[in-house]
């Protein structure tokens, strides 16, 4: 009779596989939009991160106590169940965040393309359970949703900066990835211990060989503008457009941005001023979070070139050189 019940247990558990994507990909999208409202939900998610890691790696040591029972089947089963909500949690908490991003250049074409691929992946089961298959990829697979969710939750639980959290995701990462990583495929030759030290090491330095292709997820660019003239009172920006003759840009132009960031974050920010492909100017500027419409701040180019006729742009960026977003605007000989 017990075992006649686990099995239709573990019947019930595949037949609402699908249900749990659902419920996993809404629970996502609704961190997103509660987690700033209610920053406690960061941590949690965090921790729910952080634990399965400990689940993954002594995954052996706690399903030998069920070899060889009826319970076996079950626990193999809730076990891939509720890794592949924490999957699918992890993406579509962060796919909007990385949505936001696009403005910011073909740069992030990459990382925005891998962190789609994860999320549809985790919600397609036969291409979720064949991972799983391979050890090495589904840790693999793990510790990049891990690493995505981290970009976000970092600034929005400790404020850091979106450079040091950067460093930070990348250090933890590494740090719960490398146990995982070490034990899967057993014994090994020189080369294939060369090769995971070469992927640890590649992981720890993202921050200074990827930084650019990673986008600041927890910094958006609200409001975007450039103008001839700016009130400084109202922090608004005055007689606005895309197009400037010469003789506009004798008292200057304002490059004026509206960056979004959580509350409580403060960090330098720059605006890159380029003309063509050649960096002109590059002026410092610092951001508070908080403020739903982004926190105000503009940059005021006086000098131009003789020849400044041609494509001009504005690239805000952070201290690690992530593009937030971009300004462009055209100057004519009239």
């Amino acid at each position: 009779m017990n075992a006649h019940w686990l099995e239709r247990l573990n019947a019930l558990l595949f037949r609402l596989r699908h249900v749990w994507a659902v419920g996993s990909f809404s629970l996502g999208l609704a961190s997103y939009f509660l987690v700033e409202r209610q920053p406690w939900l960061a941590a949690v998610l965090t921790a729910v991160l952080v634990a399965t890691w400990l689940v993954l790696i002594t995954e052996n040591i706690w399903l030998r106590r069920f070899r060889g029972t009826p319970m076996e089947q079950v626990a193999q089963g809730a076990l891939k169940l509720m890794l592949q909500g924490v999957h699918q949690e992890a993406f579509f908490f962060s796919l909007p965040f990385v949505v936001l991003q696009w403005s910011g250049g073909a740069e992030y074409f990459l990382f925005t393309g891998m962190v789609v691929a994860g999320a549809l992946v985790s919600i397609i089961d036969p291409l979720y359970f064949r991972l799983a298959g391979h050890r090495a990829w589904y840790f693999g697979f793990h510790a990049w949703a891990l690493f995505v969710a981290l970009l976000v939750l970092l600034p929005l639980i400790f404020k850091w900066p979106t450079n040091q959290a950067l460093d930070g995701a990348a250090l933890l990462t590494a740090l719960f990835a490398l146990p995982s990583f070490w034990r899967v495929g057993g014994p090994r030759r020189a080369w294939r211990w060369a090769a995971l030290v070469l992927v640890s090491a590649s992981i720890i330095s993202v921050p200074w060989w990827g930084a650019r292709l990673v986008p600041p997820l927890s910094l958006s660019l609200e409001h975007r503008a450039v103008s001839v003239n700016f009130n400084r009172e109202r922090r608004q920006p005055l007689v606005t457009g895309e197009t400037f003759s010469r003789e506009e840009l004798d008292e200057g132009l304002y490059a004026y941005t509206a960056i979004r960031a959580p509350l409580g974050l403060g960090q330098p920010v720059y605006h890159y001023w380029f003309h063509g492909r050649e960096l002109v100017d590059k002026v410092p500027l610092s951001v508070t979070g908080g403020r739903e419409q982004g926190y105000r701040t503009w940059s005021h180019k006086l000098h131009f070139p003789d020849n400044a006729s041609g494509r001009w742009r504005v690239e805000v960026r952070t201290a690690k050189e992530q593009i937030i977003g971009v300004l462009r605007f055209h100057v004519t000989e009239r």
